[in-house]
């Protein structure tokens, strides 16, 4: 005889392939039925999905009830949380994740706590760092569903989870989903159709006394009068049933001294779909992802923090904002693209949103910094916001009545790009003296990269000064090739070759795959009888400078238009256009790259060749605060049907780098916002992107049998997806590393950092307001005391690694500096600077402080610091 753990929920999609405002609705009829029944049924429970974005918009619609809500939250019978969203956990930030997290617990507390639960029922898989990131929240466990296989795994339904430096969870999986047991009846043929075999088959799984099973389904009701069903059902088996939390049965679990341990990630296709292509898709909810993440953590947080020390107050609400718009749009299936265009559309829009509160934020703090500080046109203010000091190169922007100047103490400045702005006549000038027409001269906006030192956390100002001679500038050369002292990229025998400085060649380095897709918003898949197609670029110019040299290579193909061409002898065909631009910095061991594609062919897979010259056995791949080693397959898996409910591929997600290495040399690829790669014998191939037509097709080759999503179910239709094939420009920008000695966690991870550093810089001009939106309506304000032209906030050895420096969501005048270990040696913060703070603590994610009075950094962990202004 089992006890059986019955959790009756709802999984709430916020949006799928119907739109979060069609949710809306639904919840308002749905959720007020559950609370009706939890107020009627004292003996009922219910889990609300773990997600708090739902709840908050329901109580906008009924905030009378937010008083019978925080009772039943408070009496154990109704579940929240953690999650503000239902997390992808492969495509985000690491500290998005924890965003997710923190938010979505800040929140739950206004309504009466917490399911202390880190419950993610239908994500498409997990990272090897979830233990890591749950665990710096104050969370020790993790119930899901996706990803496992039991036989490679060995560890059950019920084990431990250990992150990749050691950090522990307790892991619970929905072994049959999270419907197992969903419209969950008494009749006979339920009990002996249904509820039993299931249960039999979780026996089967673990020699557990105690077992859980959730009753539940998308937008699904509660099941009135559970608590008297189950008791009928307890008569007529041999099972106990009974109306249960996952917090119950974790107590159980924490009992247990025989749990398995397993370390890595969880991403398995065997006992339910996870979508290892689904990386390919939507590309361009990905890279607004990435931009958005990138503004929000490494420019507008810290800025608020250097802002806060000066007087200048932004509260943290408004950034609260802009990170929930972006959450939302890390649901699983919003993040992934296996969605509809509507729901894209909508995505894409609060992405837009967010990213327009962020560019306020940062113009406002720079605006009054520049006020403070009394700036005149001719002097720049440039920020810092790692906490390391700056030495090397930056790009600057600025207007400028011309290019006939100079950068004091910068003289070997070089302007990138320079636009032109024509004069205008008749343009109306305000004066107190009233209004007057003037003549506006033409002038210039400026991309200059100079050489500059800057503060930590902190800025500094620079001046340009009017000069009888030009900046300097990119100048076109007849080369046919470019270089710098760690490489040399050049065109010969119509082919791109690159050689190292220390005597490596290699030919063919960059080219570009196409290939039909066959697949949907889930899944790339091939089109039987399609050949994968090789293109190659042709060079267009080099220019040099002395900071920096660049090539520009392109390629205009004739592909066949869509599936039904491919197959087709003399098929109708569209134009696919690519632009690569390759650099080489100065005194930079790392080869840039920007490719721009005019895509006007349908349902293909794009991506980019890196040849590296190694035949590697696995690949080393960036994930949250670490790295994990896999396999190469060198090819598609044979009989895997049997097994596997989709191709077990090695299509594999990176957020940040991946990297192959030989006895000589390593080979590491860095991208923006690109987020797959595979390799095979001795190439990446980085998904650029893949499109399609369709949300859902059943009875794929990499994916056969059903359509996944709800397109195939009796009564639904195939949902077209025109806008997911991404016709138009697009822009994708990679990196790569070629280095000889050893491959090392931590030079990859400060190559990242230095790769992906923001370049903030800002004038306070009149020649153009709208080069900062904000700029033509701010007005300016009395100062007090004139700032310093230099400041830093706060500094730390450089041997660490910056996480996030971000407002408290508790207290108004206090900081989280997080700091992160991407290696598998431990750390020691000492020789900090933290002048600027009255008060130091060391807490988790969640500003619980803890004990521990050394600041320590576990491997392939993190540090997180509350200080007080």
């Amino acid at each position: 005889m089992s006890k059986v753990h019955i959790v009756n929920h709802t999984h709430w999609d916020r949006e799928w392939y119907f739109t979060t405002a069609d949710a809306l609705v639904l919840s308002e009829s749905c959720f007020t039925h559950v609370l009706d029944e939890l107020n009627n049924n004292k003996d009922a429970m219910f889990c609300l999905d773990g997600q708090t974005s739902i709840l908050d918009d329901y109580v906008r619609l009924k905030p009378e009830r937010a008083k019978q809500i925080e009772s039943f939250i408070k009496q154990g019978r109704l579940a929240i949380g953690p999650w503000y969203t239902q997390t992808d956990a492969f495509f985000v930030n690491a500290e998005s994740i924890i965003r997710n997290l923190t938010i979505g617990i800040r929140d739950s507390l206004k309504y009466g706590g917490y399911m202390n639960v880190g419950y993610l029922p239908d994500t498409f898989g997990f990272n090897a760092q979830m233990p890591t990131i749950l665990k710096n929240c104050g969370i020790d466990n993790i119930v899901f569903w996706r990803g496992i296989n039991f036989k490679k795994h060995a560890i059950g339904p019920y084990f431990k989870w250990q992150g990749l430096g050691g950090q522990e969870i307790i892991a619970v999986n929905l072994v049959d989903g999270y419907g197992a047991a969903a419209h969950l009846q008494d009749t006979d043929e339920y009990i002996a159709k249904r509820l039993v075999p299931v249960t039999n088959k979780l026996k089967q799984l673990t020699d557990s006394d105690e077992i859980i099973m959730a009753s539940g389904g998308d937008q699904l009701d509660i099941i009135q009068d559970l608590p008297q069903k189950l008791t009928t059902i307890n008569k007529q088996t041999k099972d106990c049933y009974e109306v249960s939390t996952y917090a119950h049965f974790l107590k159980y679990l924490r009992q247990q001294k025989n749990l398995k341990l397993y370390i890595g990630e969880l991403r398995e296709p065997c006992e339910s779909r996870v979508h290892k292509s689904i990386g390919s898709v939507r590309y361009d909810i990905k890279l607004n992802s990435f931009l958005l993440e990138q503004k929000l953590l490494y420019r507008v947080e810290p800025m608020m923090a250097i802002a806060r020390a000066k007087g200048i107050h932004i509260g943290e609400k408004l950034l609260s904002v802009a990170w929930k718009k972006l959450l939302e749009g890390h649901a699983h299936d919003s993040m992934g693209g296996c969605i509809s265009d509507d729901v894209a559309t909508d995505v894409l829009h609060r992405m837009k949103e967010a990213n327009e509160i962020a560019d306020g934020i940062e113009n406002m703090i720079k605006k009054r910094l520049s006020e403070q500080m009394q700036l005149t046109e001719q002097e720049l203010l440039i920020v810092n916001t790692t906490p390391f000091p700056f030495s090397g190169l930056r790009i600057i922007e600025f207007m400028s009545p011309s290019k006939n100047i100079k950068l004091v103490d910068c003289e070997d400045a070089v302007i990138l790009e320079a636009i032109y702005y024509e004069g205008r006549s008749n343009i109306l000038l305000e004066t107190p003296k009233g209004p007057r027409y003037i003549q506006e001269e033409p002038y210039y906006m400026l991309r200059v990269l100079a050489p500059i030192e800057l503060p930590s956390m902190g800025y500094r100002v620079i001046k340009y000064e009017n000069s009888n001679h030009s900046l300097l500038e990119l100048e076109s050369s007849s080369d046919t090739s470019i270089a710098n002292k760690y490489c040399k990229i050049f065109f010969e025998e119509d082919q791109l070759k690159l050689t190292t400085h220390f005597g490596k060649t290699i030919d063919n380095f960059i080219e570009f795959e196409d290939c039909a897709n066959d697949g949907d918003t889930y899944d790339f898949s091939p089109l039987k009888g399609d050949i994968p197609k090789l293109l190659s670029l042709e060079l267009k110019k080099v220019r040099k400078s002395s900071l920096m040299e660049m090539m520009t290579l392109e390629g205009t193909f004739h592909l066949p238009l869509n599936l039904k061409e491919r197959l087709k002898e003399n098929g109708r065909t569209g134009t696919l256009s690519i632009k690569l631009q390759i650099s080489l910095l100065k005194d930079v061991d790392r080869v840039e790259c920007v490719c721009i594609v005019d895509n006007q062919v349908y349902t293909h897979r794009l991506r980019a060749k890196i040849n590296t010259n190694i035949k590697a056995k696995e690949t080393i791949s960036s994930v949250p605060f670490g790295f994990i080693n896999r396999p190469v397959l060198n090819g598609d898996p044979v009989d895997w049907e049997n097994e596997y409910v989709e191709i077990p591929t090695d299509i594999e997600p990176y957020d940040a780098s991946v990297a192959v290495e030989s006895n000589e040399y390593h080979f590491t690829v860095f991208s923006k916002g690109m987020k797959e790669y595979q390799f095979i014998e001795d190439s990446f191939y980085l998904t650029l992107f893949a499109s399609t037509s369709q949300l859902g097709k059943p009875d794929l080759l990499y994916r056969p049998g059903r359509a996944s999503g709800d397109t195939t179910k009796k009564g639904h239709v195939m949902i077209p997806t025109p806008k997911a094939e991404l016709i138009g420009t697009h822009q994708f920008n990679f990196a790569f590393r070629i280095a000889e000695d050893k491959y090392d966690e931590e030079s990859t991870a400060k190559c990242w950092e230095d790769y992906t550093v923001e370049h903030i810089s800002y004038q306070s001009q009149t020649l153009n307001k709208f080069i900062h939106r904000l700029d033509n309506k701010l007005q300016p304000r009395e100062q007090g005391q004139q700032l310093s032209y230099a400041f830093s906030l706060l500094e730390v050895p450089k041997d660490n690694h910056f996480s996030s420096l971000s407002p408290s969501l508790y207290e108004d005048n206090a900081f989280l500096l997080r700091l992160k270990n991407p290696t598998d040696k431990f750390k020691r913060l000492t020789d900090y600077k933290f002048t600027n703070f009255t008060k130091i603590a060391k807490v988790n994610c969640i500003e619980e402080i803890l004990e521990e009075d050394e600041y320590i950094i576990p491997p392939y962990d993190m540090l997180t610091l509350k200080l007080w202004l």
